[in-house]
């Protein structure tokens, strides 16, 4: 990742803070959006100066969305890796959703990295092509009762990889989809101490993943060791969804 950029949804906790100190450890360096800034800040802070850019907004504002872009641009000058890691989980039956519900869940999971994968696809062209990853999830994959709209924005995230795959193959961008099943990370706080430990069982493996083990997946998509991959979508699960 020597002298690469990435830019980071999400980048203030769980998945997304771990992909940006693995990619700074690779030699990269990282815009980091998110909503908090004091998360942003500290992570900057451990960083170095000289590696991270910190962009506080909300990837599924088309301003901050473009902003963050321009911000990439006058900072670094290129980008090579769009990470649309950020989305939000809020379990609810479908007889349940709101209005709001349903608005949320399409906003963060998929309106957001419409936006990011919008703003960023020119500058990933002008540097002569680039990688797009889409944190999905294997509900994206297979439904299960009472998470009807995130389901649903995560299967709809995973064909905004394919879509983008296919028509950005001529400008050297690759775009690919991961579903991490149950990853321990603070997304899943609310749901009581007990949930990460209950979850683990749910997969064949008989744990949850972790931060890092999904960093080394994204790493190795994208690096150049992976070039010939683009269209994909991979699953992170522990099995769960042969389960």
């Amino acid at each position: 990742m020597n002298e690469k950029v990435a830019i980071i949804t999400g980048a203030g906790s769980g998945i997304g803070l771990t992909v940006a100190r693995r990619y700074c450890e690779a030699g990269g360096k990282v815009t980091l959006l998110g909503r908090t800034a004091g998360k942003l800040e500290s992570l900057a802070d451990e960083l170095g100066e000289d590696k991270a850019l910190v962009v506080c907004g909300r990837h599924e504002d088309p301003g901050d969305a473009r902003r963050c872009v321009e911000a990439t641009r006058e900072r670094w000058g290129r980008a090579d890796l769009l990470f649309n890691n950020a989305g939000t989980y809020k379990p609810t039956a479908l007889a349940s959703t709101t209005d709001e519900d349903w608005q949320e869940a399409l906003a963060s999971n998929l309106t957001g990295p419409f936006l990011m994968t919008r703003e960023a696809l020119p500058l990933l062209r002008e540097n002569g092509g680039g990688v797009i990853i889409n944190n999905a999830s294997t509900l994206g994959l297979r439904p299960v009762p009472g998470s009807a709209a995130y389901c649903v924005a995560k299967a709809g995230l995973i064909m905004l990889s394919n879509a983008c795959a296919l028509e950005e193959a001529g400008n050297g961008v690759r775009a690919l989809a991961i579903c991490p099943g149950v990853v321990d990370t603070p997304i899943h706080d609310s749901r009581g101490e007990d949930f990460i430990e209950a979850a683990g069982g749910m997969h064949p493996l008989g744990r949850v993943g972790t931060t890092d083990e999904v960093a080394s997946l994204v790493l190795f998509l994208a690096s150049d060791d992976s070039s010939w991959t683009t269209g994909s979508v991979i699953t992170i699960d522990g099995g769960i969804s042969l389960a």
